[in-house]
């Protein structure tokens, strides 16, 4: 498919998110710009909490941080990019935050004996996020693998899932940086329970939540998925009661406030 602007979106199916959350992510970033450097005194920084055209083609992903640099923004705030390669498309700083550190916080306080519990990553691309919170905790680490047979390149459903780890008679709690169409958080839950897992919960930054994804999850092996408000969930969460939202505006406000008076962050990248 292709986007009113003539830009194609990568065709890495499960990843991609819709049309709607990156253009308005986009546009309305760009358009808020505008609107503030037309006032010479104000000069803020620009406040992406979950960036738009993250998992587009490098070309994509370079237009749209030139489009914001043009736009007047000398500054970006964002959080758990999906591919921290992303800073280098802009010319102008860009402080990628840890939502870890909220993840970490929310399992020592809200999961029963959570040193029995178990750490897994759904996929292989992101162990290294899951094992910094399983190690920091003392917790045991699960990786499921992933095997995609030369099929048609659209046909998630022929990619073949294996456990490494033991999760019998014990709570699994899946880290991810993002679910869009929530494919691979629900076939994963349905992979723990078949190996024993008691119960299943989500961890995820960035809950876009796209399409029927909702419904996926509500009819999933998934008990509960938590989120941050890194994009706004009031529609999802009225409509899945295993959603949990967790808020992340305090962080990004004394990220924010650093910046403006030109203190250091790097005490955000070790909040606990």
């Amino acid at each position: 498919p292709v986007k009113q602007n003539g830009i194609k979106r990568s065709e890495t199916g499960e990843s991609n998110k819709s049309d709607k959350t990156n253009g308005d992510c986009g546009a309305n970033g760009a358009n808020g710009i505008g609107g503030l450097v037309r006032v010479p005194t104000t000069k803020p920084p620009v406040f992406e909490p979950q960036v738009g055209y993250r998992q587009w083609v490098a070309q994509a992903g370079t237009l749209i941080a030139d489009l914001l640099t043009c736009a007047g923004a000398d500054h970006v705030i964002t959080m758990d990019l999906h591919d921290p390669q992303y800073q280098g498309f802009f010319d102008i700083p860009v402080d990628n935050l840890y939502g870890r550190h909220l993840l970490r916080k929310y399992i020592q306080f809200n999961i029963p004996n959570y040193l029995q519990a178990v750490v897994v990553s759904p996929d292989a691309g992101g162990a290294k996020r899951a094992t910094a919170i399983a190690d920091s905790l003392g917790m045991p680490f699960a990786l499921i693998h992933k095997e995609r047979r030369p099929t048609q390149i659209n046909d998630r459903q022929n990619a073949t899932m294996m456990l490494v780890g033991d999760v019998a008679d014990r709570t699994t709690i899946l880290i991810d940086d993002l679910a869009d169409t929530s494919n691979t958080i629900t076939r994963a839950a349905k992979l723990l329970k078949k190996e024993g897992a008691t119960q299943v919960v989500a961890l995820i930054t960035h809950g876009i939540l796209s399409g029927d994804a909702i419904d996926r999850i509500n009819a999933s092996a998934l008990d509960k998925v938590i989120v941050t408000n890194t994009v706004p969930q009031a529609e999802h969460k009225a409509r899945c009661p295993k959603l949990e939202v967790l808020e992340v505006g305090n962080v990004f406000a004394e990220a924010i406030r650093r910046v403006h008076h030109g203190e250091s962050i790097s005490v955000l990248f070790d909040y606990s």
